[in-house]
């Protein structure tokens, strides 16, 4: 079954559901109230509630929020750009409208938000910490500044004159001139246990000009690393809930490595030893840590890291011990998606603000000088080697939608679609007889390949269960597969089987008495 975008007046106790919105993701209301925008599949859209007419108006792979001014523009977040976009609100090409500063170690800007005045929106800064926080800015680009130096967190304005935003699990309010783009006295709390997405930062509540506040609780974000067998069946748990994404199984199986995250939303890398299930923290700098992959025999883990600026790769030892070494320094975010089996490169994707996602390659041997093996201004990322080292499958949009793709290695022209409705995180049986993805209707795909011969033959995908995580383009999204291609490990959601009520407070300010 898809999930559907519901509406439901506040008065009653009956809601609609809105055909033609399946798989939308992180809805939001068009000012006069009779649209309302949303992503799905790969694209920004928007349904007329009075009509149920829906609209595409520029793709969108991989969102992270999106506002609607009174002056006829919507910003959105279309990460792995990482910067915001405008558009149209009747659709056309999406036009850059802030941009990284990577020497500010800016890692992405999303969850935009307008002003009342339609020009000016607030936005989240992800990155290090002389960069992260709430901004304000302007659609005609003028100034931007910083209003709050907190992580990972998301604002949005509520009059008559308040910014509301998340620290770690407490919704905050702060006085807040929109005219001057100006806080002035102490912020203080509204709700406690507010809900938010670890893997994207986005928080569960949404206020509006009329004094209603609408929030929802939930576990802190929290997910329990399930392993699943090919039917979808749970087989077997790793450790406790935690805020835990992007599991990498060692060479010999017995550990894998996470990526975690504290309530600030600060990142490290974890090691969980799987006959014990215990975690150990591997990585303990301030800054974030994420994106660790295994050396092919296991010895060594390399990650990326933004504590020199732009996010770099570093590598360890695995068993922790010895100093952390920079294996890759560069002006633009970096970070390792595989390490090929006989060891001599390591295949990792790189943001540009000209070509957008980039797979490069890193040879270990000779000069070790790093090549460009996929520079397109489409978005190519998630590469994988082959076992034998002769292709590399990767996630593209060059149509329009994220589809898995194969190429050879070294490249010499050769290139196969493996999906066919969409494709994100693919991973290859240890053989190299199988492709695994997840699909854009969140299902676990399965395809048969064979690259024995000197050109690579793809079969028809099968779907072989639903993934139980919030959307197929979330981090917690991204799963490992065992050698064998029996056993599938996923984050899932923790306490999902229990639905989370949204609690409404009416005239909310009323309640300050402040």
């Amino acid at each position: 079954s898809k999930s559907l975008l519901w509406v439901r007046s506040i008065d009653s106790i009956t809601a609609q559901p809105l055909y033609g919105t399946e798989e939308a993701l992180y809805p939001f209301w068009s000012p006069d109230n009779r649209f309302i925008g949303f992503f799905a599949a790969g694209k920004l859209k928007k349904i007329e509630i009075s009509s149920g007419t829906v609209q595409t108006l520029c793709g969108a792979p991989t969102p992270r929020g999106a506002t609607w001014s009174r002056n006829g523009v919507i910003v959105f977040g279309p990460s792995p750009n990482n910067q915001l976009f405008q558009v149209p609100v009747a659709g056309g090409v999406p036009v850059p409208v802030t941009k990284l500063d990577p020497s500010r170690q800016e890692a992405s800007h999303r969850w935009p938000h307008f002003l009342p005045d339609g020009r000016h929106f607030l936005f989240t800064v992800v990155g290090g910490p002389q960069s992260q926080g709430i901004y304000v800015t302007s659609l005609d680009g003028g100034e931007t500044r910083r209003l709050l130096n907190i992580p990972n967190s998301v604002a949005a304005y509520a009059p008559p004159g308040y910014l509301l935003f998340r620290r770690e699990s407490t919704l905050m309010a702060q006085a807040f001139d929109a005219d001057k783009l100006q806080l002035s006295g102490e912020p203080f709390p509204v709700a406690e246990q507010v809900g938010f997405d670890l893997g994207t930062f986005q928080t569960f509540f949404s206020v509006s000009q009329t004094g209603l506040l609408a929030y929802s609780s939930n576990t802190g974000g929290k997910t329990q690393l399930t392993w699943t067998d090919r039917s979808g069946k749970e087989v077997g748990l790793v450790g406790q809930p935690g805020n835990y994404i992007r599991p990498s199984l060692s060479p010999d199986g017995k550990r894998i490595v996470v990526d975690g995250s504290d309530l600030q939303g600060n990142r490290d890398v974890w090691l969980f030893d799987l006959t014990s299930g215990n975690p150990t923290r591997f990585t303990f700098d301030p800054a974030q840590e994420l994106f660790a992959v295994w050396s092919p025999d296991g010895s060594r883990i390399v990650f990326a890291s933004d504590r020199q600026g732009p996010r770099n790769l570093y590598q360890r030892s695995a068993t922790g011990a010895g100093k952390e070494e920079l294996l890759l320094k560069t002006d633009l975010n970096a970070y390792a998606s595989d390490w090929s089996d006989d060891g001599r490169f390591i295949v990792y994707g790189v943001t540009d603000p000209k070509t957008n996602v980039d797979v490069w390659v890193l040879p270990l041997f000779g000069d070790q000088k790093p090549f460009p093996f996929l520079q397109t201004e489409a978005n190519e990322r998630g590469a994988r080697f082959s076992q034998d080292v002769r292709w590399i499958a990767y996630i593209s949009d060059e149509s329009g939608i994220s589809q898995v793709y194969v190429q050879s290695f070294p490249a010499s022209g050769g290139k196969w679609q493996v999906s066919t409705n969409g494709g994100y995180y693919v991973h290859w049986r240890r053989d190299g007889k199988e492709l695994f993805y997840v699909s854009t209707d969140n299902k676990m795909m399965a395809v048969d390949v064979k690259g024995e011969g000197p050109t690579f033959e793809v079969g028809a995908p099968k779907a072989l269960f639903d993934l139980r995580v919030p959307s197929f383009n979330n981090p917690q999204a991204q799963f490992e597969v065992t050698a064998d291609g029996q056993k599938f490990l996923i984050p899932n959601t923790f306490g999902e089987n229990t639905s989370v009520p949204i609690t409404v407070v009416l005239n909310w300010p009323t309640d300050l008495k402040r």
